[in-house]
């Protein structure tokens, strides 16, 4: 596995020399590997977008299923949730 600081250290040397394959033949690197960090690098802002996306997805969910049986509860508790009238 590659560190982050290298990562970086490739994708700005891509930028700058404008050239794959001399930059990985210096670094020893894969081709496909250095183009899946420019990638990601690239696609940063939508992929952390995408991710912060799902974990509200996930969030709502299990709030929704909370609401769900807490309503249940207070179905059983109480008449009025039942729509029964009030005793009075």
């Amino acid at each position: 596995m590659h560190s982050n600081k290298l990562k970086e250290q490739v994708v700005k040397e891509v930028a700058e020399v404008g050239n794959i394959s001399v930059v990985c033949r210096k670094h020893g690197l894969k081709p496909s590997t250095v183009h899946g960090w420019l990638h990601k690098s690239k696609n940063k802002a939508k992929i952390s977008e995408q991710k912060l996306a799902r974990e509200l997805q996930r969030k709502i969910k299990d709030q929704e299923l909370e609401i769900a049986v807490l309503k249940s509860l207070l179905k059983k508790t109480y008449p009025l949730w039942n729509n029964e009238k009030p005793l009075s």
